[in-house]
C-alpha cells in the first residue's frame, strides 16, 4: 500500500508557483502628446510572500517599460521607465499601506485583500515618450512585470533568487507604436 501511495505521488503533476504575478489588460495609450500603458496589476501573493508581509518586509512590485527603436539590441536608459509599487504591512495600526512611488500617492487598508484590488485598477503608467520625438511606426514597446527583489532586506535578496515564490513575474509584452494623431501648428 504504502509503495502504491509514493508510486502515484511520483506520478502527480508538478506543484504550480504558490500565486502569480501579470498585466491585466495592457495597452498602449497616448494621453495628449504622451504614450503611456494603461493597465491593472494582478498580485496573487503565495504563503511565503504573506509571510513576509506580515513580518515586516516591504515588498517591491516594478513594472518595467522599454521603448525600442527597430534593430535596437539595447535599451537606451533613457527609454527604460520603472514604475514601482510598495506593499508594506503596519502593525501598530494592523493595516496594510500601498505606496505608488512615482505619484506618491499612499493608501492604507486593513485587509491585504483590499491591496490586491487597488493594484489590480487600471491606471495609465506614464512612459515619458512624446509625440513631437518624431516616433516612426516600427518602433517596439515592451513591458513586464515582477517582484523587484534587489530592494528586499540583504539577508533575504540571495535565498530568494532559488525560490519560486518570489520568482513570480509575466513574460514581457510587446506592441507597435504607431504615432499620435499630428497636431495643426497655430
Amino acid at each position: 500500500m504504502a509503495f502504491t501511495l509514493l508510486l502515484l505521488s511520483a506520478c502527480a503533476a508538478p506543484d504550480e508557483p504558490p500565486g502569480h504575478l501579470r498585466l491585466i489588460e495592457p495597452e498602449p495609450q497616448w494621453q495628449g502628446d504622451t504614450l503611456g500603458l494603461h493597465t491593472g496589476v494582478d498580485f496573487r501573493p503565495g504563503p511565503d510572500i504573506v509571510e513576509a508581509l506580515n513580518h515586516g518586509v516591504t515588498v517591491h512590485i516594478r513594472v518595467r517599460i522599454h521603448i525600442r527603436r527597430p534593430r535596437e539590441l539595447l535599451v537606451p536608459d533613457d527609454r527604460t521607465r520603472n514604475h514601482r509599487f510598495e506593499i508594506r504591512y503596519l502593525p501598530l495600526i494592523r493595516h496594510y499601506e500601498l505606496k505608488d512611488l512615482k505619484g506618491e500617492q499612499r493608501r492604507s487598508f486593513p485587509r491585504l485583500s483590499m491591496v490586491l484590488e487597488a493594484l489590480a485598477e487600471p491606471q495609465w503608467l506614464d512612459t515619458r515618450l512624446t509625440a513631437d520625438q518624431d516616433i516612426p511606426a516600427a518602433w517596439r514597446m515592451q513591458a513586464r512585470v515582477d517582484i523587484d527583489r534587489t530592494r528586499l532586506p540583504s539577508p533575504m535578496r540571495l535565498p530568494v533568487w532559488f525560490e519560486s515564490a518570489w520568482s513570480l513575474g509575466d513574460p514581457w509584452r510587446y506592441w507597435q507604436i504607431e504615432s499620435a494623431e499630428p497636431r495643426p501648428h497655430g
